[in-house]
């Protein structure tokens, strides 16, 4: 017997998303009539027979999931949109995304939208201010998944990464090359991620002897890492670990205007590894938090609890610390120009 065919096999021979597919086949009217015609033809054509199961999570009000991110700037939350656009994509669904810009009141409009657009669900990316809100469209029977962030005290399924354990090694591996000034560009404590690294970093400079934490209290953006930088460079920090992506940028911009001997002078440690990190001419030690499996499991709590089926509340993924150049070397103290 010939292999079943599959919603994608149905798209590429009509030369459309899956997504595109399952309206087309569902009467959805937002699909013009060529397209659905098309796609018909297609699915005639491969004898394609939709998967029950698969039927059963497009069988929800909608066929779009809300998705609500704080930038397509910062390249972590752009991978992550697209890891949960190509799952969603895969299941036949579309992805509505909004970016909040680190806002409360412009993440509680976007909730709204989703609401009034009756949406199968959504993923968030929470601001603690915003927990009236998800709470209200729990109340209203949404859907909802956390990622990256959590709401303390609300009953939400979540996804999110666990950055303790390698801050802790960044940190001793700082010490083992010689290091005792050590800062930290922390985010800010109104989110979850900001209170979990600064902790973390905390307990990490207590049990490792003969060590000082510096800390410049920060936000998600470059223009704080590069305060950051200048900050904890004048306070005497020899190694600095910059606690997201965006302040890694900007500490690195600051390295490199005032022209500081990065793998030298200055150890730095970055979030989310990304390209341009290991392009640069000293390459950048991250703490890596795998973005892709952090956005394709959202997805899948999405997905089943659009199909009505069981999913665990709270999951924590592991970072994983990658040493590179920036970091690995033996530090000697010496006078330089900052």
């Amino acid at each position: 017997m010939a292999a079943r065919a599959t919603l994608r096999e149905v798209a590429l021979d009509a030369g459309v998303s899956p997504s595109t597919v399952s309206r087309a086949l569902a009467g959805n009217p937002a699909i013009s009539k060529q397209t659905r015609d098309r796609v018909f033809h297609s699915a005639a054509k491969l004898n394609y027979v939709p998967n029950l199961q698969a039927r059963g999570l497009r069988s929800a009000a909608s066929t779009a999931v809300g998705l609500t991110i704080p930038s397509l700037v910062n390249p972590f939350f752009a991978q992550m949109a697209a890891s949960i656009q190509q799952a969603a994509d895969t299941d036949g669904f579309s992805v509505m995304i909004a970016t909040t810009n680190e806002d409360a009141g412009q993440l509680d409009a976007a909730l709204q939208t989703f609401s009034g657009q009756q949406l199968a669900g959504a993923i968030i990316v929470p601001s603690m201010h915003s927990a009236p809100m998800v709470q209200s469209l729990l109340d209203r029977g949404q859907k909802i998944v956390q990622v990256d962030r959590v709401l303390p005290g609300l009953e939400v399924p979540s996804v999110i990464t666990d950055a303790r354990a390698s801050i802790r090694k960044a940190v001793q591996h700082l010490k083992d090359n010689g290091h005792t000034q050590i800062g930290y560009i922390a985010g800010p404590s109104s989110t979850s991620t900001g209170l979990q690294r600064l902790e973390g970093f905390h307990d990490a400079i207590r049990d490792t002897p003969e060590t000082n934490g510096l800390i410049f209290r920060g936000g998600y953006s470059s223009a704080e890492g590069f305060a950051g930088a200048a900050d904890l460079l004048k306070r005497g920090a020899s190694a600095i670990i910059a606690g997201d992506s965006m302040m890694t940028v900007g500490a690195l911009q600051y390295v490199l205007d005032h022209k500081i001997g990065l793998g030298e002078d200055l150890a730095l440690v970055g979030f989310d590894d990304q390209p341009a990190f290991q392009m640069q001419p000293v390459p950048l030690t991250v703490i890596e938090q795998h973005v892709e499996d952090v956005g394709r499991r959202a997805w899948e709590k999405i997905a089943a609890l659009i199909r009505g089926e069981p999913t665990s509340q709270h999951e924590v993924l592991p970072t994983t610390l990658t040493i590179r150049e920036s970091s690995n070397f033996n530090f000697t103290p010496r006078r330089c120009s900052r």
